[in-house]
């Protein structure tokens, strides 16, 4: 078990009421680039609306994966549908009247996807026609959905087209702009320009508490300008705040223009100290595996449970709940905080969050870990698992 001090949330400020700009056309088909869409639905009833699915993710970049398209495989079907599931990054279902045919598992092909998705899909989206006379299954199907998704209703496949489309631009939105991490306050920028040794950040920031503690990091007279950590796409940076600059605008919007002395980061002591059979790496996997899934520490029965262990990323969130939006480049911010940042890891190969079922979500992280010296070679490490996002109170209940 970790102990406490491993497991204390950091008091975090976000800016909830921050809102993505948009981004141009070329930012989206960028990011689009080899991203995949798995595409849902009994396909003998919806052939129409599933070609019009693939339409709105064709248009926003994005790749559609359908099983009509997949041609000859080793696998059976089941297994092979199921395979591409896990590999796209976005899940799209199209409920209609028909639940469809039974598979082994007792469930429809379908309804074993959705499943399937709500461990693997990053994203999720669901559509529901106006049919009034669903067979059974396919309402207690959609009953079930209902429990965790918003599933709109569509009336042509000209709707859901559009539906898809807008829904796809909104998920590129999110997921383009960039959230920022400055001590403890995490908000929205406009743009982050950094020139090695200085980084310049403008933002837009809406909440009035989060404004002020972003006021509060220029100093006063006799300390000016804090030394702390900035995380930022990809990025984690030990920097001085040397020039805080804002205006307010008409909707009471302040607009920050923010520059920021790259140092030198204080390091763990014994970051590289291996302990038993535990190297530098081992420890860092073992921690995480630790806070995260709730493994045993392995340095528990030597009572040196303190040099595996980690702060847990998300406790913050489990603190301070944010909307489902939200919530997945938050926490891959978080983590990146406390790995990049820490001086644990060099970068964060893979990040994947799937959807919440009964307050879990399946993690799926790779990490480059951090070499002492510039001519090591670059090792990866990754976890997979069930992460608990929700707060104890909530749990509790």
């Amino acid at each position: 078990m970790a102990s406490r001090s491993a497991g204390r949330a950091e008091t975090i400020l976000i800016d909830r009421t921050a809102a993505a700009e948009l981004p141009s056309a070329d930012e989206v088909r960028e990011w689009a680039r080899s991203k995949q869409v798995f595409i849902s639905s009994v396909m003998s009833e919806l052939p129409a609306e599933r070609q019009a699915v693939a339409n709105a993710v064709r248009a926003v970049g994005l790749v559609p994966v359908m099983f009509e398209e997949f041609g000859a495989r080793e696998a059976d079907a089941e297994e092979a549908y199921l395979a591409e599931v896990e590999s796209a990054e976005i899940f799209v279902g199209i409920l209609g009247r028909r639940y469809g045919k039974l598979l082994k598992s007792r469930y429809s092909a379908t309804h074993a996807e959705y499943r399937h998705a709500l461990d693997h899909a990053s994203r999720m989206a669901l559509w529901t026609s106006s049919a009034a006379d669903r067979e059974g299954p396919e309402q207690s199907f959609l009953d079930e959905v209902r429990v965790f998704h918003v599933v709109p209703e569509f009336n042509t496949p000209a709707d859901l087209q559009r539906r898809v489309e807008e829904r796809l631009n909104r998920i590129a939105a999110e997921d383009l702009a960039p959230w920022c991490k400055l001590g403890n306050i995490v908000f929205r920028a406009v743009e982050v320009d950094s020139h090695g040794d200085v980084i310049h950040v403008k933002a837009r920031v809406r909440d009035d508490v989060v404004a002020r503690a972003i006021e509060a990091t220029r100093g006063d007279n006799f300390n000016r300008g804090i030394k702390t950590r900035f995380t930022w796409a990809g990025r984690s940076d030990f920097v001085k705040v040397s020039k805080v600059h804002f205006k307010t605008t008409a909707a009471r919007t302040k607009m920050f223009d923010l520059e920021l002395e790259v140092g030198e980061a204080p390091r763990e002591p014994l970051l590289d100290v291996a302990f038993g059979k535990l190297t530098p790496a081992d420890r860092t996997e073992s921690a995480l595996r630790t806070v995260l899934f709730g493994e045993p520490n392995p340095l528990a029965d030597q009572y040196l449970s303190s040099m595996a262990e980690i702060p847990d990323p998300f406790a913050p969130l489990r603190q301070s709940p944010v909307s489902e939006e939200i919530i997945r480049p938050l926490a891959e911010l978080l983590m990146m905080d406390v790995l990049v940042g820490s001086g644990r890891a060099a970068s964060i190969r893979t990040f994947r969050l799937g959807v919440a079922n009964r307050g879990r979500r399946r993690l799926t992280l790779a990490w480059e870990v951090a070499g002492r010296y510039s001519n090591e070679p670059s090792s990866v490490r990754s976890i997979t698992g069930d992460v608990n996002m929700q707060s104890r109170e909530i749990a509790d209940n």
